[in-house]
């Protein structure tokens, strides 16, 4: 099973959130997990708003950090899809950065995983397995 992650799915694995369980269990499974390019700096920011908040130190950051580039098998170059996710993002009225996961997903027959609810809808809506 490919699966194609998003930042919310790495972040709420590797601070072992709420659905951190239901989707290590679905990576159990996985033959491939990809993410775009994208995913590293949107993971590094989320860290950051914590570190900021005083709610982990600089060496737990870094861990953390590195937990989530663990978890993808295979990045995609944003270049790649990026006119794909303008355009869907046009027809879809929707921003252009998620609809990067959205895209490796339908591209790669993939399943999605998110929490963001509003991408969870909009995957459901255009045909794409989504997890959330």
């Amino acid at each position: 099973m490919i699966y194609i992650m998003d930042a919310s799915a790495g972040i709420e694995i590797a601070l072992d959130k709420e659905s951190a369980a239901k989707f290590h269990a679905k990576l159990e499974n996985a033959t491939t997990v990809i993410s775009s390019d994208l995913y590293k700096v949107e993971t590094a920011n989320v860290i950051w708003k914590y570190f900021k908040a005083n709610l982990l130190n600089k060496e737990e950051a870094l861990r953390i950090l590195r937990f989530c580039d663990e978890l993808i098998d295979e990045y995609v170059d944003i270049a790649s899809n990026n006119e794909e996710a303008l355009v869907e993002s046009m027809r879809l009225n929707h921003p252009a950065y998620d609809l990067l996961y959205l895209t490796l997903a339908r591209r790669r027959g993939g399943i999605l995983l998110t929490l963001d609810k509003k991408l969870i809808k909009l995957a459901i809506e255009n045909g794409v397995d989504v997890i959330g």
